[in-house]
């Protein structure tokens, strides 16, 4: 274990946490951490556990901490990420805590702008914002917007969308307060937490981009992303659940089974994502990407025929 915070003394107590699980994202720590460096908001802390990464992401968080003094890093065996967030959300120390992804960037405004909407009098308990999507070198791939009232995201809530996690900034009473994060989920942990601070208090989302969200293909979103469904209908089902009786199967110790069986060709799946990054590029007017990528897709598996066909369907769209 190295924690830089059990070698010098706290200096302040912080408005804000900023939470940060690392495992293995050593390509892409130098920009996460840096925005943070450059942040307007200055009295946060940064709360940060290495899950046991392989790839020299802790040489990386080291280097960080010793430069940085609001810097609290713990590294240890790998233990997934349901144990990290729920180590690092009992870990924060601020009235707030915002959540960041280690290969993301968040905006220089990003703390200053949630801060002043969480610490009026208004009962929100999480905020979040619009977020631009942007590929493993940085290239844009598209906007994703959100619901800004709490209404329209608890609506949006509904088909499993309404924030993106990484986004958001919450009262730390309040996430400690609904239980943390759940297991068996291997995705959509975030979106069951967020599904249970919505039943105890207000929503907001930001209407303008505070973060860069990137996607690669080694992400859990791409690895996982055809079983999304399952997950997504297992946890909404534990929302009707708690509103029909108060608590639901976990609450009640329960076991929740998850059946992933039907797996996806990898191959085929990262082919998906490629073209899906092609579309974007297309959509964005950037040709050049929009190639890069078919070509990436139809490398990945050239002997499929509908991977063919969906990269003449991208091309066709070019004007």
């Amino acid at each position: 274990m190295y924690s830089p915070s059990e070698v010098r003394p706290d200096e302040f107590r912080p408005s804000i946490s900023v939470l940060m699980p690392v495992f293995n994202t050593a390509n892409f720590l130098d920009k996460a951490l840096g925005s943070l460096e450059v942040q307007t908001f200055r009295n946060f802390e940064i709360v940060i556990v290495d899950d046991g990464s392989t790839d020299g992401s802790l040489d990386i968080l080291k280097a960080f901490a010793l430069r940085d003094r609001r810097v609290r890093l713990v590294s240890r065996e790998n233990k997934g990420l349901v144990a990290t967030r729920n180590e690092l959300l009992e870990a924060s120390r601020g009235r707030f805590v915002a959540w960041m992804d280690s290969d993301d960037v968040s905006l220089a405004h990003r703390l200053t702008r949630q801060y002043e909407l969480l610490a009026g009098d208004n009962g929100i308990v999480c905020v979040g914002s619009f977020a631009e999507c942007i590929d493993p070198d940085g290239n844009y791939l598209f906007l994703e917007s959100f619901p800004e009232s709490h209404v329209g995201i608890v609506h949006a809530q509904q088909q499993g969308g309404g924030m993106r996690f990484p986004t958001t900034m919450m009262k730390r009473d309040a996430a400690l307060s609904v239980g943390g994060f759940r297991e068996p989920f291997k995705m959509g942990e975030d979106f069951d937490f967020l599904l249970r601070l919505s039943e105890l208090g207000s929503m907001a989302n930001i209407q303008e981009p505070l973060y860069l969200y990137r996607q690669h293909v080694e992400s859990v979103c791409a690895t996982f992303g055809h079983q999304w469904i399952v997950y997504r209908e297992q946890i909404l089902e534990l929302a009707r659940e708690r509103m029909a009786g108060g608590k639901d199967k976990l609450q009640r110790g329960e076991p929740v089974l998850i059946d992933t069986s039907q797996r996806k060709n990898d191959r085929n799946q990262i082919s998906s994502v490629y073209l899906s990054w092609a579309a974007f590029g297309r959509a964005s007017g950037n040709h050049k990407l929009m190639l890069r990528y078919l070509w990436k897709a139809v490398s990945q598996y050239p002997l499929s025929i509908d991977t063919w066909l969906s990269a003449c369907r991208v091309l066709s769209g070019m004007t």
